[in-house]
């Protein structure tokens, strides 16, 4: 069973200033915007399957990704 602790940090950047429309695909991640134009999320997933869950979903929203890390702890 996965606890908080055990959940990995990503930073996920997008081209753009995503909406709230969009951006309720997200819950769980704070959001920040760069003044280069880019949409900044950070948050846990908590799992390899929560991870192929996250990249899917950019795939299939047509967002363009400009980075996605882990964070070290």
């Amino acid at each position: 069973m996965n606890t908080p602790n055990d959940n990995m940090r990503y930073e996920i950047r997008f081209k753009g200033h995503l909406g709230q429309n969009t951006l309720i695909w997200f819950e769980g991640f704070t959001v920040a915007y760069s003044p280069a134009g880019e949409t900044i999320l950070c948050g846990p997933l908590v799992d390899q399957a929560a991870l192929d869950g996250m990249l899917q979903r950019i795939c299939d929203l047509g967002l363009s990704l400009t980075l996605f890390r882990q964070l070290d702890e």
